[in-house]
């Protein structure tokens, strides 16, 4: 597989969930990714557990997990919808806010630092190929449903 790129994507993945292990646990900060990125999908407000796993790309399982971790943290609370009783609503406690408001810094300072020295024409390439491989993986899922 010569000049394959896929492989090299889940390389930097793995050296990206490092390094943002790492600055969150440097600045105290007990969040995961996974976890800040539910965390900014909610700063929008509550929303459906069911909705989450979409977002999260997880199955529900997974996903319970996920909100259960944030759950015991005292970072989300889930409530029952008063419109459904079988709808769980998720939202950020006021805790939640505040770890996710001192997280994003950290993350937008991991960007910068992964981004320098790419000019913007090699970022737009790397954007349109990045976005090609995942319109072939769609394409590819919505052959085999």
């Amino acid at each position: 597989m010569h000049g394959a790129i896929v492989p090299e994507i889940g390389k930097t993945m793995k050296f990206i969930d490092i390094m943002v292990k790492a600055q969150f646990a440097k600045n105290g900060i007990d969040l995961t990714k996974e976890q800040f990125v539910l965390l900014r999908f909610l700063d929008q407000g509550p929303k459906p557990q069911s909705s989450l796993a979409l977002i999260t790309e997880r199955d529900k399982g997974s996903l319970t997990r996920l909100v259960q971790s944030l759950e015991r943290k005292k970072f989300i609370k889930r409530t029952v919808s008063k419109s459904d009783q079988r709808v769980n609503l998720v939202e950020m406690t006021p805790l939640g806010e505040k770890v996710a408001l001192q997280a994003r810094p950290i993350i937008l300072s991991i960007i910068e630092t992964l981004q320098n020295g790419v000019n913007e024409k090699d970022k737009e390439v790397t954007k349109r190929v990045l976005q090609c491989i995942r319109t072939n993986a769609e394409a590819a899922l919505s052959c085999e449903k």
